[in-house]
């Protein structure tokens, strides 16, 4: 039986799960203080979603399952109206206007962006419980309800917080949308007072009463049972703590959207910490501290120098916690390896082994580099970690290889939801080391240090698809939050791969001979990126998902060499059509790609044999693609002739 592994956790606390009896209490001493903010079940809100709960009980006549699948469409359409709310510009742009000092506003602003992640966790776990139920009609039905959030969060936010004189087109437009909600049914009766615009205290106010509504629509699916219960239980308190958010902000506001008088910033941040510590921006955590980001250009040199330039010469690696003797894991990438003729996919193995020797040299007793198994097996035989592993010349005394998915033991993670496994390896070792290879991603944009992780965890193939219980970017934060890296490695040295698919293989690829090291991956990720020509990335890459989690390290970093733009570097947002492929490349790939089978490189047949024959529109949906995109086929590189 797996050993139950405790997180080696940072400075801040868990949140102590809430009760239905702590916000009582909550609420009643809000009462005493005035104005609440918390909503009882007598208000008009509450109320009409009671009838609507027990219309949907009523209606399922004692079928269980058809009940929870009412209460799943519910909760979608409500989860992604929050989620578009809380995390959208309007919101943004109203909280950066209050009349309050600059560290309240930071404050109001981190927690609403971790309560819009939670929000987004919610959604993306009952869209993916929907259909993963492998019936058309409940597909077409969730389709509807996630659009039906997005379109209604977006125009609740416009009409709550963008004036006439601000956004006079856009409230034009958000006005239709909701007349429509109206006419159609869609917005309750109660709910209609939300959609005009609103000091910021009433809103707070309306979202106290929204957020308990979802807490009775979570506890009655716990109540249904299943084997999802736990995941129900944990939602439904993540959504009480929200409400508990939304009234410590009514009592912290007057109406006229000034602090309320005698209110001390750090009062508002202590209370607002003690409902739930990653509501606060962390001082010291996994991520986001920032510190000094090394970056060695040397074209040319040999491994052993750039990496020891790097890492010991700079310093980075003097007082890291190895003991003598002490095992260090290393996650590196080498399984989106096609051909050994195009070697841009993957971690240069002599980087590797001069790594492994520098900290066997250091006292390490044993070196453990990890992989993990991705989709590309179910379509090609070969496709074990070890056997890529030999296949691209990743082997070396000085460390072994293993299997991350292969060993896998329970995950405790304080926050996020789906990733309950981790690699043992990973975990139990002195020494964690994250070695990415600087790669363009058609959906995220890029692919470092901190995508790496992925696979440490659930198989990535289980966390990409429509029907994924919780996002891959989820996921690889959530192994950062609980089992941290102690050092964070990205190759940019040879074959590097640009454009707009450089993760699946580059015919031309870059030699920047650049390597970066740094403690802290979030940041060596942010200057990468801003050498690759990116500053903005998509909500779902672990960039973006990191950022909010732990927090922007940008104004807390040190750059200790070229801080430049990488000569002919081909970003995936060079231009409006490359921008316009990677919006369309996540919903393409999750819904339209037969789970990865159309989007799959020209493997070496005599390494990697098809597993059984692609149907005629398979192979030539695969040849569209590469010709289209560029990828998957060696090209002219070091006299080798292009396949």
């Amino acid at each position: 039986m797996a050993r139950l592994v405790r997180p080696r956790r940072r400075d801040y606390p868990v949140p102590v799960p809430v009760t239905r009896q702590d916000a009582a209490a909550d609420a009643a001493g809000a009462n005493a203080a005035g104005p609440t903010g918390h909503a009882d079940d007598d208000s008009a809100l509450v109320r009409e979603f009671a009838r609507e709960l027990a219309g949907a009980r009523r209606r399922a006549r004692g079928d269980g399952e058809r009940e929870r699948r009412a209460l799943y469409l519910l909760a979608l359409e409500r989860e992604r109206l929050v989620d578009v709310h809380y995390s959208g510009k309007q919101l943004g742009a109203r909280v950066a206007r209050l009349p309050a000092p600059a560290r309240v506003r930071e404050l109001i602003r981190h927690a609403l962006q971790w309560a819009s992640r939670e929000e987004q966790m919610h959604a993306v776990f009952v869209r993916g419980a929907l259909l993963r139920q492998g019936r058309v009609r409940v597909a077409l039905a969730a389709l509807g309800r996630h659009l039906a959030g997005l379109v209604a969060g977006w125009s609740s936010a416009v009409l709550a917080h963008a004036s006439w004189r601000r956004a006079p087109l856009a409230r034009v437009a958000a006005w239709m949308a909701a007349r429509a909600g109206v006419l159609t049914g869609r917005v309750p009766r109660s709910a209609r007072r939300s959609l005009a615009f609103q000091s910021f205290r009433d809103f707070c106010r309306f979202q106290v009463e929204a957020e308990r509504t979802a807490e009775m629509a979570w506890a009655r699916l716990e109540a249904l049972g299943g084997e999802h219960a736990a995941t129900f239980a944990r939602i439904g308190a993540e959504e009480v703590r929200h409400g508990r958010l939304f009234g410590a902000l009514v009592r912290a506001f007057a109406a006229g959207d000034e602090l309320a008088p005698g209110l001390a910033p750090e009062a508002l941040t202590g209370e607002i910490a003690a409902i739930d510590p990653s509501f606060v921006p962390a001082a010291a955590s996994a991520a986001g501290r920032g510190g000094r980001v090394v970056v060695r250009e040397r074209p040319g040199a040999s491994a052993d120098d750039i990496v020891r330039a790097a890492v010991a010469d700079s310093g980075l690696i003097d007082d890291l916690p190895l003991p003598p003797g002490g095992t260090v894991a290393i996650k590196t990438c080498f399984m989106m390896a096609y051909d050994r003729r195009d070697p841009s996919p993957i971690v240069d193995p002599a980087l590797l082994d001069a790594l492994a020797r520098l900290l066997r040299a250091r006292g390490a007793g044993d070196v453990v580099v990890l992989e993990a198994q991705n989709h590309y097996d179910h379509f090609f035989a070969g496709r074990g970690v070890d056997q890529v592993a030999r296949y691209m010349g990743i082997g070396a005394a000085s460390y072994r290889v293993a299997d991350a998915t292969a060993d896998q033991i329970p995950l405790v993670a304080a926050r996020g939801h789906g990733q309950g496994t981790i690699a043992r390896e990973w975990a139990a070792a002195d020494l964690r080391v994250s070695f990415g290879k600087m790669r363009t991603h058609p959906s995220w944009l890029a692919h470092l240090s901190l995508a790496n992780l992925e696979g440490l965890g659930q198989r990535v193939d289980q966390m990409i698809f429509a029907d994924r219980l919780f996002d891959l970017g989820t996921g690889a934060t959530m192994v950062l939050d609980t089992w941290p890296c102690h050092l964070a490695l990205l190759d940019a040295t040879r074959a590097v791969p640009d454009g707009l698919t450089g993760i699946l293989g580059c015919r031309r690829p870059l030699d920047p001979g650049r390597l970066y090291a740094a403690r802290d991956p979030l940041a060596l990720d942010l200057i990468a990126a801003r050498h690759m020509g990116l500053a903005e990335f998509p909500r779902d890459a672990p960039i973006a998902v990191a950022r909010d989690w732990f927090g922007d390290p940008l104004p807390r970093v040190d750059i200790d060499g070229p801080d430049a733009p990488i000569a002919g570097f081909r970003s995936p947002h060079r231009n409006d059509w490359t921008i316009l492929m990677a919006t369309l490349a996540y919903p393409v790939y999750a819904y339209g790609s037969r789970r990865g089978a159309l989007w799959v490189p020209r493997m070496d047949p005599a390494a990697f044999p098809p597993l059984g024959r692609a149907g005629p529109l398979v192979s030539l949906g695969r040849r569209l693609l590469r010709a289209l995109f560029g990828f998957g086929r060696p090209g002219r590189r070091a006299g080798q002739e292009p396949s």
